[in-house]
């Protein structure tokens, strides 16, 4: 006990979980009930420490909780003031621990709205444990309650509203945001013609499309990732599927940003492990074109810092003979006129695969039913109704005829990359607009390209002989 010429040294601690007006009121309301009760028992506060807006249940850093802590281990404080204890530990493990770290100080808890506990002694010490399991039993029954009401929400097709404004939507959850919508229409559109993850962030940025969340790592916040993109992209809310605990469990009722046959497309193509970022990719034929001597050539720079395409053979002088260092810009600029002209030519459109005709409405339906005889099996087995063994059978054969129509809906999601240039009206212009990616893609699919040195002194660059091109469409 302290005498009364040393007057009780006091921490405040105030917490609340969710600040949904983002004021502070409740924090602030728990601190003046606390100097209240110090004041009534003639302690000195020596310290004020708040955690606004963060849950003690899910183990977040609570910088707060810590800094009071660490002054009890430092014998800094004598007792710490609390609106009650359930704004101080939620959860076992982080009470078990601040028990003990409380015993080792002597440091008493005083509730303004609950019991006083002085953990120097062993009553103290399991009222804080019968109080903290109290606790613990509320926060559990309403985590169950809410794990089922999102389950029933996510069956009945409803937007979930714990989490932030979804990307592609508005504040509703359910309307779509038109330049969202448009940005990943055309982001899938893009990849399935032949573009890239990376073509697409330059796109968005130069859309003015932003990140709603700060990306991690030293980014700006307005910044996209090769991870934010891909995770907007493979999100099956994009075709209307609602998801519970990463199984897809029926439609959703909001409005689709894409068909469910390019979202399948899209995340099948993503999830290709051959689909590799080629050596030189950040040029149209870096790693696509090839020397004269075998070798594919990367896109770099000169000394004075020009563009280039060069065969990094022939600087390790692995291969005799001449190799290739060419500037880059006319090599793009007379294969690109090479791929519209074969594209503008009134044949163009037999370039392109007949596509089997897949009835997507029928296995969209097919998929639904499916889903909703796999969720039925399970409360058929606890009405006895079904044995063990039929559950587990007819959920492996539902889950491969799901796999099936997934890929079958995949496969008519795909498209040829050369069929958005084929189909625009002004084949060069469309060719201009696109990025290097696409580019890449289509000269891919159309030929194959042979790069030849200019010549020693040769000052004009002349296509007949620095291109070889075979046609392979």
């Amino acid at each position: 006990m302290t005498t009364t010429e040393q007057p009780v040294r006091a921490a405040r601690y105030a917490r609340i979980s969710d600040d949904k007006a983002g004021d502070e009121h409740g924090v602030i309301n728990q601190l003046a009930d606390e100097a209240r009760a110090a004041d009534a028992r003639g302690y000195v506060i020596v310290r004020t420490e708040v955690d606004n807006d963060i849950s003690a249940t899910n183990g977040k850093h609570r910088p707060g909780y810590e800094a009071v802590m660490a002054a009890a281990r430092r014998g800094e404080i004598d007792a710490i003031l609390v609106f009650q204890t359930s704004r101080f530990w939620r959860n076992r493990r982080e009470r078990a621990e601040g028990i003990d770290i409380l015993r080792k100080a002597g440091v008493s808890i005083i509730a303004t709205k609950g019991p006083s506990l002085d953990m120097s002694t062993a009553y103290g010490r399991a009222m804080a444990g019968l109080l903290g399991e109290f606790d613990t039993l509320e926060t559990d029954v309403k985590a169950e309650r809410q794990q089922l009401a999102n389950e029933h929400a996510a069956k009945a097709g409803k937007p979930r509203r714990a989490t932030g404004r979804p990307f592609g939507w508005l504040e509703n959850r359910v309307t779509a945001d038109p330049a969202e919508k448009a940005a990943v229409e055309d982001a899938c559109r893009a990849l399935l013609a032949g573009g890239s993850v990376a073509g697409v962030m330059r796109e968005w940025m130069q859309r003015g499309v932003r990140p709603h969340q700060a990306p991690f790592g030293p980014l700006r916040r307005d910044a996209w990732t090769a991870t934010s993109v891909r995770k907007i992209l493979r999100s099956p809310r994009n075709a209307g599927i609602a998801v519970y605990r990463a199984a897809e469990v029926g439609r959703g009722k909001w409005e689709p940003l894409v068909l469910e046959e390019t979202y399948r497309a899209v995340v099948e193509l993503l999830a290709d492990p051959g689909r590799k970022t080629a050596r030189g990719v950040t040029s149209m034929l870096g790693g696509l074109a090839l020397c004269q001597c075998g070798n594919y050539v990367t896109g770099s720079r000169n000394g004075n810092g020009d563009p280039t395409y060069r065969c990094n053979q022939g600087s390790r002088g692995d291969r005799p003979g001449p190799h290739v260092a060419i500037p880059r810009s006319p090599v793009d600029k007379a294969i690109g006129a090479l791929a519209v002209a074969r594209l503008s030519k009134p044949d163009a459109a037999d370039l392109l695969a007949p596509q089997a005709k897949i009835d997507v409405i029928a296995l969209r339906d097919e998929a639904q039913a499916i889903r909703a005889r796999l969720a039925a099996l399970g409360r058929l087995f606890i009405a006895g109704q079904i044995e063990e063994q039929d559950v587990v059978s007819g959920r492996g054969e539902g889950k491969r005829r799901l796999a099936e129509i997934e890929s079958e809906l995949a496969e008519a999601g795909r498209e040829s990359v050369l069929a958005p240039i084929i189909a625009a009206e002004n084949a060069g212009a469309e060719w201009k607009r696109i990025g290097d990616d696409r580019r890449r893609a289509i000269v891919d699919a159309l030929m194959e390209v042979t790069l030849h040195p200019v010549g020693r002194g040769t000052r004009v660059f002349d296509p007949e002989k620095v291109l070889g091109i075979r046609w392979t469409s």
